[in-house]
């Protein structure tokens, strides 16, 4: 004999959680395996690649930028997509002897849909990272960068993986001359509280104690 019982509120919303889960993974796998193709001219997400500054010292850093321009109603997600969704990953095509550090993040908005929390980017923002020269580079050479950025961008009922190659250009010199100004970029990024947190086990209980500002 079988048996059916009508299933609860609390169990559809576990399913339609599941779900929507289970679509944003599949999503996302199936733009990591797929064969790279042209972008399509209507994408969902614009994306540019930026330097602080054109010229770079050997052995010194200069900060890139992936500059990111979501079409309205659609979202990029942080680092820590939160329930749902994916983070940006890159691909780098780098000289000889040049490297680049992790992308750095400015603080992302939280968006609720259908009870899954997401930490997202709603309107234009910028990925930062530094890459640094090696220090024997020959003066003046003029060194290509190139990235390649898979990312999902999202609306409040359907995901796209998309993808973008992008480029730019720098030239071996003394370092600093014409850029981007980046000043905007920083502003939005996470800054340190301005005294650390602080916690303490008593007992079973663990108390954790976090000074945030009056703002």
């Amino acid at each position: 004999m079988i048996y059916c019982a009508a299933a609860s509120p609390g169990y559809s919303a576990l399913v339609n959680r599941f779900g929507a889960l289970l679509f944003l993974l599949l999503a996302w796998i199936a733009a990591g395996t797929a064969v790279a193709q042209p972008i399509p001219a209507g994408r969902h997400m614009q994306v540019t690649l930026a330097a602080e500054s054109r010229n770079v010292a050997p052995g010194a850093a200069v900060t890139l930028a992936f500059e990111m321009r979501p079409e309205s109603g659609w979202h990029g997600y942080w680092r820590n997509p939160g329930d749902a969704g994916a983070e940006p990953r890159v691909q780098w095509q780098l000289p000889q002897g040049w490297s680049v550090g992790p992308l750095q993040y400015p603080v992302p908005d939280r968006l609720t849909v259908l009870g899954l929390m997401n930490y997202v980017y709603e309107s234009d923002y910028a990925l930062l990272t530094e890459l640094r020269a090696p220090a024997n580079v020959a003066s003046g050479s003029r060194i290509p960068i190139v990235a390649r950025l898979d990312y999902l961008v999202c609306t409040d009922e359907v995901c796209v993986p998309e993808q973008a190659t992008v480029s730019t250009e720098l030239v071996v010199g003394r370092g600093g001359g014409d850029g981007a100004d980046f000043s905007a970029f920083r502003q939005r990024l996470p800054r340190p509280l301005a005294s650390p947190g602080r916690f303490e086990i008593a007992g079973e209980r663990l108390r954790i104690a976090v000074p945030l500002p009056p703002s």
